[in-house]
C-alpha cells in the first residue's frame, strides 16, 4: 500500500504528472493502481492523491464523479472496467 506521505515530493522536487488507474466491479471501485482497496479507501487515496498535484481536497473523486454522472462509489449498476485519470498542476483528465 502507498503511504500517503510518500506521494507529496520533497521541497524543490519536481512533481511529475501521476496517473490513477481506478478498477470497478458492477460499479464499485475496487481497486487503485491494481491494489484492491475498500471505497473509503479509495477516496482517501484518490483526495491524497489529487491534494499532492495541488488539486483541491475531494476533487479528484469529484472528477469522477462527474465523468460517471453519479457518486464516486457507484458508476453504474452494471459497468465493470478500469478508468484512467491523470493528475497534474492542478488539472483532472480523464485518459
Amino acid at each position: 500500500m502507498i503511504a500517503i506521505g510518500d506521494i507529496f515530493p520533497a521541497e524543490g522536487e519536481f512533481l511529475a504528472p501521476d496517473e490513477v488507474v481506478i478498477t470497478f466491479d458492477r460499479g464499485i471501485p475496487v481497486a487503485i493502481d491494481g491494489e484492491t482497496v475498500s471505497v473509503a479507501e479509495a477516496r482517501r487515496m484518490l483526495s491524497a492523491r489529487g491534494e499532492a498535484q495541488r488539486i483541491g481536497r475531494g476533487e479528484a473523486c469529484a472528477a469522477l464523479d462527474r465523468r460517471a454522472g453519479r457518486g464516486c462509489a457507484s458508476l453504474t449498476s452494471t459497468a465493470s472496467g478500469e478508468v484512467r485519470l491523470v493528475l497534474y498542476d492542478g488539472r483532472i483528465t480523464v485518459a
